[in-house]
């Protein structure tokens, strides 16, 4: 190894005990490189130069084996000659372990990154370089992962100011790898995604009129929406308090409330302070009915009522109201209000005759209903198949489901010995069906 005879800071420090440690791993296994001369000895100017034109010629040529047989001695010999000794050596291992994925030659990469820092200083810049090398050739060695997300958030701690657009994008890539692989946890995820979220808001305050950092926000959503890591409790505890500080950012509680949406964090305390609040800016209907299906999930009729009422008579669009009146039905049906269900439906039929979605909720709310003996019971279906056919007709996209329940309920028909003592012995007739549902039908046998 070289002998190294001046201090390095304490960020240079950190770097080499982490080139150190990735060297010892592997680098006993490669003999590529051979030992230094002790610093301080004479240089043989000459012998540099020519093993420098010697690597060179064959380095053109892309002949990187012959050509690394000169380039070791100069990386030995004159290593402070000139940087592009370490660009060509990188390009050379690099190639060398993407051909054969001997680890060796990462290694190898690792320790050429090492000099060129000791000799060449610009500290961060190599951290940074040395962090991509390892994501880009590393893939998913854990290791390597790690040794990558450690420098990574080195260069963010000590070195904050010398960074482009580019860096906080590759920490998140970094900590969204390290989470798959499971080197960090879910927490650790969400510190990374605060972090370069906070790189990149700082960055654009600083540069506003500036794309690149625009653009790095939104990689960074990306990267943390795919990580696997954004969880309703993550997405709280990343935005909750942030959020009620800056409930007036409406790109801010845009993107937050977008993110618990898209993982169905409806119960979520967070996702119901903004709905209230888009409710408290803008009294529209889609805002007072998602209130109003949010405290039916809370089962707080009272305000569930209130915020349905809100947006009926918010909008006296009669299209509007009928999907009120809907999402009202379809929330009475779910708490085994059949009866409301099938008069709020009814009514938004009647206001909107292309409202397949009403007649498929009164379908549902006549199927199984129990209103006398067992074939009232079943005539029931009769009724119910009747609205799904009509449901189906009105609204094609609801055939497929609608095909399905007849299908089912079909088989709960009345028998033909169940009609026979009804004296029904016909198919076809016409019957009313009694109880709270009075509906005429004709008569149908269970196919069996």
């Amino acid at each position: 190894m070289i002998t190294i005879k001046r201090t390095l800071s304490k960020a240079a420090g950190i770097f080499a005990a982490a080139v150190m440690t990735i060297l010892t791993t592997g680098l006993a296994a490669q003999e590529d490189i051979i030992a230094a001369s002790p610093a301080g000895s004479r240089e043989d100017s000459l012998r540099c130069l020519q093993n420098t034109s010697l690597y060179l010629s064959y380095f053109e040529k892309k002949d990187f084996r012959t050509a690394l047989n000169s380039w070791r001695q100069v990386f030995n010999e004159c290593p402070a000659s000139s940087e592009d000794i370490y660009v060509k050596g990188e390009i050379m291992y690099a190639d060398l372990y993407r051909s054969t994925e001997d680890t060796s030659y990462l290694d190898t990469l690792v320790l050429i990154v090492s000099q060129r820092t000791f000799y060449f200083d610009n500290i961060p810049s190599n951290y940074i370089h040395l962090a991509q090398v390892l994501f880009e050739l590393g893939g998913d060695n854990a290791f390597y992962t790690e040794q990558c997300y450690n420098l990574l958030n080195e260069v963010a701690d000590s070195f904050p100011d010398q960074t482009d657009h580019n860096f906080p994008v590759l920490l998140m890539r970094i900590a969204a790898r390290a989470y798959s692989l499971e080197i960090i946890d879910i927490d650790e995820v969400a510190l990374a995604y605060s972090r370069t979220t906070g790189i990149v808001e700082n960055r654009i305050k600083e540069y506003p009129g500036d794309q690149r950092y625009t653009r790095a926000a939104e990689n960074i959503d990306s990267i943390f929406r795919e990580s696997g890591a954004m969880k309703c409790g993550i997405i709280e505890k990343i935005f909750s308090e942030k959020v009620d500080k800056d409930i007036k950012n409406t790109a801010l509680v845009s993107k937050v409330f977008s993110m618990l949406g898209e993982k169905g964090c409806y119960t979520s305390d967070l996702y119901y302070r903004i709905a209230a609040s888009m409710f408290a800016n803008d009294r529209s209907v889609e805002n007072a009915v998602r209130l109003a299906e949010l405290n039916v999930v809370r089962k707080n009729t009272d305000k569930a009522t209130w915020y349905f009422s809100e947006a009926y008579k918010t909008d006296t669009n009669r299209v509007v109201r009928s999907d009120v009146l809907t999402k009202v039905g379809t929330w009475e049906l779910e708490s085994g209000k059949r009866e409301e269900a099938r008069d709020h439906c009814e009514q938004a039929y009647r206001l909107n005759n292309k409202n397949g979605m009403a007649l498929f909720i009164i379908a549902e709310a006549y199927a199984g209903s129990e209103i006398g003996d067992k074939f009232d019971n079943h005539s029931a279906y009769w009724v119910a198949v009747d609205y799904l056919r009509s449901a189906e007709s009105i609204d094609p996209s609801l055939k497929e489901k609608a095909d399905e329940k007849i299908k089912v309920w079909s088989k709960l028909f009345p028998t033909r010995e169940e009609c026979f003592y009804r004296r029904i012995t016909e198919q076809g007739i016409i019957f009313n069906v009694g109880g709270w549902i009075n509906e005429v039908t004709r008569v149908r046998f269970r196919q069996e």
